[in-house]
């Protein structure tokens, strides 16, 4: 069935990264709720970290759009998940016209624009400029001019120089929609690590909320809405097929999640494709919680088990639980975070935490990236990720490489990206590690893996 999504939108982006895209994205977004608009959110690219702050603004989850790992599905994903909004806010991903490999257009931000039929909102660093901005807005604009770039917010910016810089953005022909003045709180609360910015559920939801509740007072909403509104293009939406939300689910598998602060990379996604197979889903607290219980399978995503070495280690008990798990068979899924705690231990600031010891090897933290950005691995060797020459598509991004002290037969190859030592895919018995971070819409591994589980459970 083919549809039209005509719900109006608007990108965030600017001219690079840490200009104060999220926190614009942000302040919009509370300001347009606090007006009494019904918002979904966006995030352009494979990114874990700012959707996770949309989800705190708008009490429900973000959606990545990226065109590497999902193609045109993009558009379909985009009008499942706007169609019950107002308006949908779309936050870019580094410099408007950055790509994956800085030639084509392929999996920038402007590609997903033009894409949406969506305008564009720049944001522009407001600090030690005036008049330069009327050549960054022109270039930009001039650049592609198929990319609709209707609208500025400045950030960073002191009342002194407010003025002029409104005005360069007016000159330029661009609405003027707002700014978000320099302030500490905001650094505070948006504070960076190595992967970017901490995690929304490690800092205070309730300062969180305020911060952009302030920010808010400075964006003007009915010139959001009206820009929106007025170049926002209907999109046609190709063999779009409505999900069944009222599927009964029968099946009586238990899945457990390891969460809490420590392990945060999950797409929305992940957790719904499982609440199709089962309602026995649990969180566990790799920190506090003592046990497993009894599970069919176990999810360890990304996350950040360096920070937390010391709570982790303290929990000898779930550690222990994990590995008893691993040697009985139990079924296991892990992603970068997750495999660096299935190895026997994590070295961070030279300090070393014992781990699961699972996987025979140990976790070295860096101070530069390993690999950051889009990979792609072909399965070697049959799997319960997939048979041999599946091709799988994802994103790296961590600090961490492994010094193995036992003998792996690795289950993929990259072909892009590095894993360990180009290879990557431990499988001890029925359980599963890699770096690689996989999107269900790209490959949907939990599914596979779990109806392998209830093959297994239905075998006489």
């Amino acid at each position: 069935m083919n549809m039209e999504a005509t719900v109006p939108r608007l990108v965030i982006a600017s001219y690079k990264g840490k200009n104060g895209k999220t926190t614009v994205t942000l302040a919009l977004a509370y300001a347009l709720i606090r007006t009494g608009y019904r918002i979904s959110m966006f995030k352009v690219g494979p990114d874990y970290i700012d959707p996770s702050y949309h989800s705190v603004i708008i009490n429900k989850p973000s959606r990545n759009l990226d065109y590497v790992l999902m193609g045109n599905r993009v558009i379909t994903r985009f009008y499942r998940y706007s169609m019950d909004s107002d308006i949908a806010i779309i936050e870019g991903v580094s410099g408007l016209y950055d790509s994956m490999d800085g030639v084509t257009e392929v999996g920038s931000t402007a590609q997903v624009a033009k894409l949406l039929g969506a305008p564009v909102v720049l944001v522009i660093n407001g600090e030690r400029i005036n008049r330069t901005v009327r050549a960054i807005i022109r270039g930009l604009r001039i650049f592609d001019p198929s990319v609709r770039i209707v609208g500025a917010v400045i950030t960073n910016v002191n009342q002194r120089q407010l003025d002029k810089l409104r005005t360069a953005v007016e000159n330029e022909g661009l609405e003027f929609l707002g700014y978000v003045p320099k302030r500490d709180d905001v650094e505070e609360v948006m504070q960076y690590r190595h992967l970017g910015l901490m995690h929304a559920g490690e800092v205070n939801t309730q300062q969180l909320m305020n911060v952009f509740r302030d920010a808010s007072d400075f964006i003007d909403v009915n010139k959001v809405i009206k820009i929106a509104r007025e170049y926002s293009e209907p999109i046609e939406v190709r063999d779009y097929a409505s999900p069944n939300e009222s599927k009964e689910v029968t099946t009586k598998l238990r899945v457990g999640i390891l969460g809490g602060r420590v392990f945060t990379f999950y797409y929305p996604e992940t957790i719904e494709r499982i609440s199709n197979f089962t309602r026995d889903l649990k969180f566990i607290d790799p920190e506090r919680d003592q046990e497993l219980g009894e599970l069919d399978l176990l999810l360890i995503g990304g996350g950040f088990p360096e920070v937390y070495g010391e709570d982790l280690e303290r929990n000898r008990s779930l550690r222990y639980e994990v590995r008893r798990f691993i040697d009985s068979g139990g079924y296991l899924y892990a992603e970068c975070g997750g495999l660096m705690y299935l190895t026997n231990s994590i070295i961070h600031n030279n300090e070393e935490y014992d781990m699961v010891g699972a996987i025979d090897a140990t976790t070295i933290m860096h101070r530069r990236p390993m690999w950051y950005g889009y990979a792609k691995a072909r399965v070697i060797r049959d799997s319960i990720i997939g048979n041999t020459n599946t091709v799988l598509m994802g994103h790296e991004f961590h600090y961490s490489s492994l010094i193995l002290h036992g003998n792996y037969d690795f289950v993929i190859k990259y072909e892009r990206g590095v894993g360990v030592n180009g290879f990557d895919g431990f499988q001890i018995n029925n359980a599963y590690a890699h770096y690689l971070h996989i999107h269900p819409d790209t490959y949907d591994v939990i599914d596979r893996i779990l109806r392998r589980i209830l093959v297994n459970k239905t075998k006489p």
